[in-house]
Protein backbone atom coordinates (compact mmCIF):
# COMPACT_ATOMS: atom_id res chain seq x y z
CA UNK A 1 0.00 0.00 0.00
CA UNK A 2 2.83 2.31 0.89
CA UNK A 3 4.59 1.52 -2.36
CA UNK A 4 1.47 2.29 -4.38
CA UNK A 5 1.08 5.71 -2.74
CA UNK A 6 4.72 6.51 -3.41
CA UNK A 7 4.33 5.79 -7.13
CA UNK A 8 1.27 8.01 -7.29
CA UNK A 9 3.16 10.86 -5.67
CA UNK A 10 6.05 10.42 -8.12
CA UNK A 11 3.66 10.55 -11.07
CA UNK A 12 2.14 13.75 -9.71
CA UNK A 13 5.57 15.33 -9.33
CA UNK A 14 6.55 14.37 -12.86
CA UNK A 15 3.37 15.85 -14.24
CA UNK A 16 3.84 19.04 -12.26
CA UNK A 17 7.44 19.35 -13.46
CA UNK A 18 6.36 18.70 -17.03
CA UNK A 19 3.67 21.38 -16.75
CA UNK A 20 6.19 23.88 -15.43
CA UNK A 21 8.64 23.08 -18.26
CA UNK A 22 5.89 23.44 -20.85
CA UNK A 23 4.78 26.73 -19.33
CA UNK A 24 8.35 28.01 -19.46
CA UNK A 25 8.74 26.98 -23.06
CA UNK A 26 5.49 28.68 -24.02
CA UNK A 27 6.45 31.84 -22.13
CA UNK A 28 9.87 31.92 -23.76
CA UNK A 29 8.29 31.47 -27.17
CA UNK A 30 5.86 34.33 -26.53
CA UNK A 31 8.70 36.57 -25.38
CA UNK A 32 10.75 35.82 -28.50
CA UNK A 33 7.73 36.32 -30.74
CA UNK A 34 6.76 39.70 -29.29
CA UNK A 35 10.37 40.85 -29.20
CA UNK A 36 10.86 40.04 -32.86
CA UNK A 37 7.56 41.62 -33.85
CA UNK A 38 8.34 44.83 -31.95
CA UNK A 39 11.84 45.05 -33.53
CA UNK A 40 10.34 44.67 -36.98
CA UNK A 41 7.86 47.44 -36.24
CA UNK A 42 10.64 49.71 -34.99
CA UNK A 43 12.65 49.12 -38.16
CA UNK A 44 9.63 49.79 -40.31
CA UNK A 45 8.88 53.04 -38.49
CA UNK A 46 12.47 54.30 -38.37
CA UNK A 47 13.35 53.80 -42.07
CA UNK A 48 10.93 56.41 -43.51
CA UNK A 49 11.98 58.86 -40.81
CA UNK A 50 15.64 58.55 -41.79
CA UNK A 51 14.83 59.01 -45.48
CA UNK A 52 12.70 62.07 -44.83
CA UNK A 53 15.34 63.68 -42.64
CA UNK A 54 18.10 63.06 -45.21
CA UNK A 55 15.93 64.45 -47.99
CA UNK A 56 15.13 67.55 -45.96
CA UNK A 57 18.83 68.15 -45.22
CA UNK A 58 19.72 67.74 -48.89
CA UNK A 59 16.96 70.14 -49.87
CA UNK A 60 18.17 72.66 -47.30
CA UNK A 61 21.78 72.44 -48.51
CA UNK A 62 20.72 72.73 -52.16
CA UNK A 63 18.55 75.74 -51.39
CA UNK A 64 21.41 77.42 -49.50
CA UNK A 65 23.91 76.78 -52.30
CA UNK A 66 21.44 78.06 -54.91
CA UNK A 67 20.79 81.21 -52.87
CA UNK A 68 24.53 81.84 -52.42
CA UNK A 69 25.22 81.32 -56.13
CA UNK A 70 22.34 83.61 -57.12
CA UNK A 71 23.56 86.30 -54.72
CA UNK A 72 27.13 86.07 -56.08
CA UNK A 73 25.90 86.30 -59.68
CA UNK A 74 23.75 89.31 -58.81
CA UNK A 75 26.70 91.07 -57.19
CA UNK A 76 28.94 90.30 -60.18
CA UNK A 77 26.35 91.66 -62.61
CA UNK A 78 25.98 94.90 -60.67
CA UNK A 79 29.72 95.57 -60.40
CA UNK A 80 30.82 98.13 -62.93
CA UNK A 81 34.25 97.89 -64.58
CA UNK A 82 36.75 100.38 -63.23
CA UNK A 83 37.38 103.12 -65.73
CA UNK A 84 40.97 103.25 -66.89
CA UNK A 85 42.48 106.62 -66.15
CA UNK A 86 44.59 108.32 -68.77
CA UNK A 87 48.19 108.88 -67.79
CA UNK A 88 48.83 112.60 -67.61
CA UNK A 89 51.28 115.03 -66.07
CA UNK A 90 49.86 116.93 -63.11
CA UNK A 91 49.99 120.70 -63.29
CA UNK A 92 52.27 122.57 -60.93
CA UNK A 93 53.85 125.99 -60.57
CA UNK A 94 56.88 124.72 -62.47
CA UNK A 95 55.10 123.54 -65.59
CA UNK A 96 52.06 125.75 -66.11
CA UNK A 97 51.93 126.86 -69.78
CA UNK A 98 52.49 130.56 -70.45
CA UNK A 99 53.65 131.09 -66.84
CA UNK A 100 56.82 129.03 -66.59
CA UNK A 101 60.14 129.08 -68.39
CA UNK A 102 61.28 126.54 -70.95
CA UNK A 103 64.54 125.37 -72.47
CA UNK A 104 65.12 124.96 -76.19
CA UNK A 105 65.35 121.29 -77.18
CA UNK A 106 68.52 121.89 -79.26
CA UNK A 107 69.59 125.47 -79.90
CA UNK A 108 67.48 128.52 -80.52
CA UNK A 109 68.14 128.19 -84.28
CA UNK A 110 64.74 127.78 -85.96
CA UNK A 111 65.04 126.52 -89.53
CA UNK A 112 61.31 126.55 -90.26
CA UNK A 113 58.53 128.19 -88.27
CA UNK A 114 54.95 127.30 -87.45
CA UNK A 115 52.40 128.00 -90.21
CA UNK A 116 48.81 126.96 -90.77
CA UNK A 117 49.02 128.28 -94.32
CA UNK A 118 50.05 125.99 -97.15
CA UNK A 119 53.76 126.14 -97.89
CA UNK A 120 55.83 124.19 -100.40
CA UNK A 121 57.46 121.00 -99.16
CA UNK A 122 60.39 120.19 -101.43
CA UNK A 123 60.71 116.65 -100.10
CA UNK A 124 57.09 115.69 -100.79
CA UNK A 125 56.80 118.06 -103.77
CA UNK A 126 53.48 119.54 -102.64
CA UNK A 127 51.96 122.31 -100.54
CA UNK A 128 50.96 121.63 -96.94
CA UNK A 129 50.58 123.34 -93.58
CA UNK A 130 53.57 123.19 -91.23
CA UNK A 131 51.99 123.05 -87.76
CA UNK A 132 55.32 122.61 -85.98
CA UNK A 133 58.64 124.34 -85.38
CA UNK A 134 61.86 122.93 -86.84
CA UNK A 135 65.07 123.35 -84.85
CA UNK A 136 68.25 122.84 -86.86
CA UNK A 137 71.11 120.70 -85.62
CA UNK A 138 73.57 117.97 -86.55
CA UNK A 139 72.97 114.23 -86.66
CA UNK A 140 73.59 112.73 -83.25
CA UNK A 141 73.07 115.97 -81.30
CA UNK A 142 71.37 115.52 -77.92
CA UNK A 143 67.70 116.45 -77.81
CA UNK A 144 66.47 117.62 -74.40
CA UNK A 145 63.10 118.09 -72.72
CA UNK A 146 61.80 121.66 -72.88
CA UNK A 147 60.26 121.28 -69.42
CA UNK A 148 59.41 118.73 -66.72
CA UNK A 149 57.01 116.11 -67.96
CA UNK A 150 55.75 112.57 -68.33
CA UNK A 151 56.62 110.45 -71.36
CA UNK A 152 53.31 109.21 -72.78
CA UNK A 153 54.47 107.64 -76.06
CA UNK A 154 57.60 106.46 -77.85
CA UNK A 155 56.88 105.32 -81.41
CA UNK A 156 57.98 105.41 -85.05
CA UNK A 157 55.91 107.32 -87.61
CA UNK A 158 56.29 106.71 -91.35
CA UNK A 159 56.25 110.46 -92.04
CA UNK A 160 58.07 111.89 -89.02
CA UNK A 161 60.38 109.06 -87.95
CA UNK A 162 61.11 108.19 -84.34
CA UNK A 163 58.99 110.33 -82.01
CA UNK A 164 58.78 110.91 -78.26
CA UNK A 165 55.59 112.42 -76.85
CA UNK A 166 55.74 114.21 -73.51
CA UNK A 167 52.93 115.67 -71.44
CA UNK A 168 54.40 118.82 -69.89
CA UNK A 169 51.39 119.57 -67.71
CA UNK A 170 48.51 121.97 -68.07
CA UNK A 171 47.28 119.94 -71.06
CA UNK A 172 50.39 120.98 -73.02
CA UNK A 173 51.59 117.91 -74.97
CA UNK A 174 54.68 118.04 -77.19
CA UNK A 175 55.99 115.62 -79.85
CA UNK A 176 59.73 115.50 -80.49
CA UNK A 177 60.04 114.00 -84.00
CA UNK A 178 62.93 113.03 -86.26
CA UNK A 179 65.04 111.29 -83.60
CA UNK A 180 67.80 108.82 -84.33
CA UNK A 181 67.44 107.17 -80.92
CA UNK A 182 65.38 107.56 -77.75
CA UNK A 183 66.78 107.34 -74.22
CA UNK A 184 63.37 107.34 -72.50
CA UNK A 185 60.34 105.09 -72.57
CA UNK A 186 56.64 105.40 -71.86
CA UNK A 187 55.95 106.16 -68.19
CA UNK A 188 59.28 107.90 -67.50
CA UNK A 189 59.30 111.29 -65.78
CA UNK A 190 61.79 113.81 -67.11
CA UNK A 191 63.14 117.06 -65.75
CA UNK A 192 63.66 120.16 -67.81
CA UNK A 193 66.90 119.81 -69.79
CA UNK A 194 67.06 115.99 -69.51
CA UNK A 195 68.25 114.19 -72.65
CA UNK A 196 65.42 112.25 -74.30
CA UNK A 197 67.28 111.09 -77.43
CA UNK A 198 69.60 112.01 -80.28
CA UNK A 199 68.86 113.88 -83.49
CA UNK A 200 68.15 111.95 -86.69
CA UNK A 201 66.08 112.66 -89.81
CA UNK A 202 62.46 113.52 -90.57
CA UNK A 203 61.38 111.30 -93.52
CA UNK A 204 58.84 113.74 -94.97
CA UNK A 205 61.28 116.67 -94.58
CA UNK A 206 64.59 114.97 -95.33
CA UNK A 207 65.27 117.58 -98.01
CA UNK A 208 65.52 120.22 -95.26
CA UNK A 209 68.54 118.57 -93.64
CA UNK A 210 68.93 117.37 -90.05
CA UNK A 211 66.48 119.06 -87.72
CA UNK A 212 64.04 118.41 -84.86
CA UNK A 213 60.38 118.61 -85.81
CA UNK A 214 58.66 119.92 -82.67
CA UNK A 215 54.85 119.91 -82.70
CA UNK A 216 52.53 120.65 -79.80
CA UNK A 217 48.92 120.62 -78.68
CA UNK A 218 47.33 122.68 -75.94
CA UNK A 219 44.03 121.35 -74.65
CA UNK A 220 43.91 119.02 -77.66
CA UNK A 221 44.36 121.74 -80.28
CA UNK A 222 47.49 122.35 -82.41
CA UNK A 223 49.49 125.31 -81.14
CA UNK A 224 52.75 127.05 -81.94
CA UNK A 225 55.22 125.70 -79.34
CA UNK A 226 57.08 129.04 -79.27
CA UNK A 227 53.91 130.82 -78.15
CA UNK A 228 53.80 128.55 -75.12
CA UNK A 229 57.55 128.68 -74.59
CA UNK A 230 57.27 132.39 -73.90
CA UNK A 231 60.13 132.24 -71.40
CA UNK A 232 63.21 130.26 -72.30
CA UNK A 233 66.83 130.02 -71.26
Amino acid sequence: MSTSNSKKNDNKNVKALFSVVCLCIVSLGLIVYFSTTQKGKDSTVNEPTTIVETTEVQHAVTAKETTTQTTSEARASTQKPTAKKDVTMSQSKGNTPYKSYYKYPLTDAVSKGYSEELTYDKTMGDYRAHTAVDFSGALGDKVTAINDGLVTKVYTDSMYGLCVEIDHGGKFVVRYCGLESATVKKGNFVDIGNTIGTLGKVPCEVGDGAHLHLSAKLKGQPVNPLNVMSKTE
